[in-house]
């Protein structure tokens, strides 16, 4: 449960004084629905695959989750599809996942279903979350300058890692860190998950700032400065 500053002060205050006993309501509407994944590809040089992806459904505007990634992936699609088809390393696909609200339900229907495919698949790379960094002064959110710390998801393959390290640098991604996938558990905690789980190597980008979930997601929370040279890092990965 999220709560802004001054009701925080006013729970902590009641704390201060002894136990205190609390209701939270939340009402809710449940119910089944249909949604997509949307996914293009181009043909390579040959026919192994490289998918670059991210998750096109969000909880509120969602600017940063996950417009910015939309952004992303699909100024990939624009930027190869400019190369010719024998200069691109690998087949190319590019999806975007439906229902990681729900489960990452689309991106682990993918992977169910292309299972073969994916032996073929030389690297997964999903992109998520540009976002810039708020912090509370004055007793109201402002943004910092920065970015939100970065995190690479990244294969434990050293050659991969080596790429990843070099990409960062030579965009200048600062406040990026290099992870393995299972940090946090037995998979990354990305909406490409489960291709971790299915062997295909990866880098999942992610940033994680505290408004992702809330309706305070909107376009003044991307950091737009980062957009190109996360576009120019994950053409230097490819």
């Amino acid at each position: 449960v999220w709560s802004r500053g001054s009701d925080g002060a006013g729970l902590r205050d009641m704390l201060q004084r002894g136990a205190v006993r609390a209701r939270l309501t939340a009402h809710a509407e449940r119910g089944t629905t249909t949604t997509h994944n949307i996914v293009g590809e181009l043909p390579g040089a040959d026919e192994e695959t490289v998918i670059i992806g991210s998750h096109h459904d969000g909880p509120w505007a969602s600017a940063v989750e996950d417009a910015s990634g939309i952004a992303l992936v699909l100024a990939q699609a624009a930027y190869w599809s400019r190369v010719p088809a024998d200069a691109r390393p690998h087949r190319m696909v590019f999806l975007l996942n439906a229902a990681h609200m729900a489960g990452g339900a689309g991106q682990a229907t993918f992977v169910r279903e292309h299972r073969a495919a994916l032996d073929r698949t030389v690297l997964d790379i999903h992109l998520e979350h540009v976002a810039a960094e708020f912090a509370e002064r004055d007793g109201a959110l402002q943004a910092t300058g920065e970015p939100e710390a970065r995190w690479w998801f990244t294969s434990r393959l050293p050659h991969l890692e080596a790429a990843v390290q070099s990409a960062i640098e030579a965009e200048d991604l600062t406040r990026s860190l290099i992870l393995r996938p299972d940090i946090f558990g037995e998979k990354p905690t990305t909406d490409g998950a489960d291709f971790h789980l299915a062997g295909v190597p990866l880098v999942h980008h992610l940033a994680a700032p505290f408004y992702l979930f809330d309706e305070m997601d909107t376009l003044d929370k991307i950091h737009r400065p980062s957009l190109v040279p996360l576009t120019r890092a994950t053409i230097r990965l490819v």
